[in-house]
């Protein structure tokens, strides 16, 4: 019998969220609207670009809805290219040992349908490409992710996973596909097995679903809250059931990212080959906050009722960044650089050695090569070219280098002025899918801008900048910079791209390009608006190495010098 072509319907629209399809859109807009404004906040302290994995809550969404959505405002950056969304919440009805996935085909919200990754399914299970899944079946003893189970009555009424579709319908686009997971008892390396099995690239998500502490007294339930948050922030897991319902999807997140995704043969550790985590905590509340979200650093609300017995949420976000090889240089700025853009970091060089004789040659090829790449996803979003050599995907795989990490910057000018600049301060995809993703949202998600529209694309001008990556600041000797006297001696203005962070308390930290020296030529004056820019004083005068000083490079070409 061959696998049901089934829809699984949505079981708790209208009790978890509203089943009217625009009732349900327009809540969902103003909650998207709230976590904007709130990242928007914490975007200086952020790495851009969406991030590979989130934690969210998965309560109705009037309690937890905007908790959640300040992960999903961070996941639109992704729209276009993230098509894929790895959903693992708890099993609150019905309990199973292992990861089940279900045999539908498609999961339905008031939104519309969405269609289920079977391919990817079949793949964790061990199965060939035409096996049939039935419900009860189990992962083949050599598959890729052993406790992967086939299981349907857990999925039936199960919300935690259910809860996250809408919104990603609305931020990722109707491209979208799932893998819906109810992790049930399970120790962390098994749905950290699973989750390695279909972590995939960067059109893959993961969406971890779960949340807090359940019903205690508020005072005593943010007390809880926030050692688990914590605990989570340090990597320090396993978290007990009793503080987090989907506690056993956060652990297997827990084990990829402290045991990388390749774990050894032993079990013992992880071999995370060329990537690096970053997890970030968003925000955190608890019902009884009435949707008051305090961001990250910041104080939570005033209780009206200590004694409310409440349930607790938090979104985390974690960043894949790609570790440079010992052998990758930081690319230095070659050309004037007139954007508006004030942000970057942490990126591979992929530019060659300065030393090369044909560096030139190389440079100015590359630069083509990445500016055709640019204008030819504008020009696909726009739907201006139909010919199938021009598109994205043929460029880059006409050009392998493309297919190495990096982090770029797009800048739209029309007449000289600024229209549109989205860029990435990690590496951690391919560049020529970074570059194909921001042109298309400096085009259009800008949110300083109304969209590009087909009549004004002759009139754009492009500039496509790449960042090498940082080092730090060393001193006359070799040693770290460790005063602000000592950082602004070693600058070097119109060349260096800063970035500044907060060695203890909150962490604090923000980048300039290098083309911020054009408005900002005082090194004592580009320290000071940089520090200003990090939530840091812009007058602290440190010489205790409490500021971690980097610098980078940048290659910039732009088809309108």
């Amino acid at each position: 019998m061959m696998r049901s072509l089934s829809v699984r319907p949505a079981a708790v629209a209208g009790a978890f969220y509203p089943d009217d399809r625009v009732v349900l859109q327009k809540m969902i807009d103003r909650q998207l609207g709230y976590g904007r404004g709130l990242v928007a906040k914490l975007a200086d302290a952020l790495p851009q670009g969406a991030p590979k994995a989130v934690i969210v809550p998965h309560a109705g969404y009037v309690y937890s809805g905007t908790t959640a959505a300040l992960a999903y405002a961070l996941l639109e950056r992704g729209r276009g290219t993230i098509r894929r969304a790895v959903i693992v919440g708890p099993t609150h009805r019905v309990a199973v040992r292992g990861v089940a996935c279900p045999t539908a085909a498609a999961f339905a919200t008031p939104l519309g349908e969405v269609p289920v990754d079977v391919a990817s399914e079949r793949r964790a299970l061990g199965l060939p490409d035409d096996a049939p899944l039935r419900s009860g079946m189990r992962a083949l003893p050599d598959a890729p992710a052993p406790a992967l189970i086939v299981h349907d009555p857990t999925h039936a009424r199960e919300h935690a996973v259910e809860v996250q579709i809408p919104f990603l319908q609305t931020v990722l686009g109707p491209d979208l596909e799932i893998v819906p997971l109810n992790a049930g008892n399970a120790s962390p390396s098994e749905v950290g097995d699973v989750l390695r099995a279909l972590w995939g690239g960067p059109e893959t998500v993961i969406v971890i679903s779960s949340d807090l502490s359940h019903y205690h007294p508020q005072e005593y339930a943010r007390e809880l809250d926030d050692e688990t948050i914590d605990a989570i922030g340090r990597l320090d897991g396993p978290i007990h059931p009793r503080r987090a319902c989907g506690a056993y999807p956060i652990n297997g997140l827990l084990d990829v990212l402290t045991r990388g995704l390749r774990p050894s043969s032993d079990g013992r550790h992880g071999d995370a080959g060329d990537v690096a985590f970053d997890l970030r905590l968003l925000g955190r509340s608890t019902s009884g906050d009435d949707g008051i979200v305090a961001p990250a650093g910041a104080s939570r609300p005033a209780m009206d009722d200590p004694d409310e017995a409440v349930v607790g949420y938090s979104s985390f976000a974690v960043w894949q960044t790609t570790v440079p090889s010992d052998s990758s240089r930081t690319a230095t700025d070659r050309s004037g650089l007139t954007t508006d853009a004030g942000d970057g970091t942490d990126s591979r060089n992929i530019g060659e050695s300065a030393e090369s004789a044909d560096e030139s040659h190389a440079d100015e090829s590359r630069g083509d090569v990445l500016l055709r790449l640019a204008r030819a996803a504008i020009r696909e979003h726009l739907e201006l070219d139909d010919d199938p050599a021009n598109r994205p995907n043929a460029i880059i795989e006409r050009h392998p280098w493309l297919y190495e990490s990096g982090a770029s910057f797009v800048t739209l000018t029309e007449s000289g002025r600024l229209r549109g600049c989205i860029g990435t301060l990690q590496a951690y995809r391919p560049l020529g899918c970074d570059v194909t993703a921001h042109a298309v949202d400096a085009a259009s998600r800008d949110p300083r801008f109304a969209p590009v529209t087909a009549r004004e694309y002759p009139l754009l001008e492009i500039e496509v900048s790449v960042l090498g990556r940082p080092e730090p600041i060393t001193t006359s000797d070799g040693a770290p910079v460790r005063s602000r006297t000592e950082l602004e001696r070693v600058l070097r203005p119109g060349t260096d791209g800063l970035i500044l962070t907060e060695r203890a308390g909150r962490g604090l930290r923000a980048t300039f390009l290098p083309q911020v020296w054009e408005q900002l030529p005082d090194g004592h004056d580009f320290v000071s608006h940089l520090l200003a820019k990090a939530g840091i004083a812009p007058d602290l005068d440190w010489s205790n190495g409490e500021i971690e000083c980097e610098r980078y490079g940048v290659s910039a070409y732009a088809d309108h010098e």
